[in-house]
């Protein structure tokens, strides 16, 4: 499967390592992965008129015990190309396809240091859930 969807998946993957550098400049991009969570969810991605990725973004639906939901992940817009609409086009695509999906809640979370990207996601709805979020890296 892994190659089948290494050969027939759209992907420019230098480019999409060079988005992902400006969301977090540590993380890494591992091949394999990034095709199983492409099989596993659906990608958005915006181009420019030479076709060149300008911005993305990936959403996993999962089932618990009480509803359908999914996770944004990984929203990326280029650094130079922010406050064109790309990233509300981006959002716009992933709920659209949630609610194909039959998906009832989506959340996502963004570092507090990204008020742009806050705004972007209140003004679709998004609102802030007092949760504590913790992570345990294994």
């Amino acid at each position: 499967i892994l190659e089948w969807a290494k050969h027939n998946l759209d992907f420019d993957l230098p480019r999409i390592k060079e988005l992902v550098k400006q969301l977090d400049p540590a993380a890494t991009i591992n091949e394999h992965s990034l095709y199983r969570a492409v099989l596993n969810g659906y990608v958005s991605k915006q181009y420019d008129e030479s076709g060149k990725l300008l911005g993305m973004g990936w959403i996993f639906p999962r089932q618990t015990a009480l509803r359908k939901q999914a996770v944004i992940e990984d929203m990326i817009v280029d650094q130079e190309q922010r406050g064109k609409g790309l990233g509300q086009m981006i959002l716009a695509d992933l709920l659209s396809w949630a609610k194909k999906e039959g998906v009832e809640v989506v959340e996502l979370t963004s570092g507090w240091h990204r008020t742009a990207a806050h705004a972007l996601y209140q003004k679709n709805g998004f609102q802030i859930h007092d949760t504590a979020h913790m992570l345990l890296k294994l």
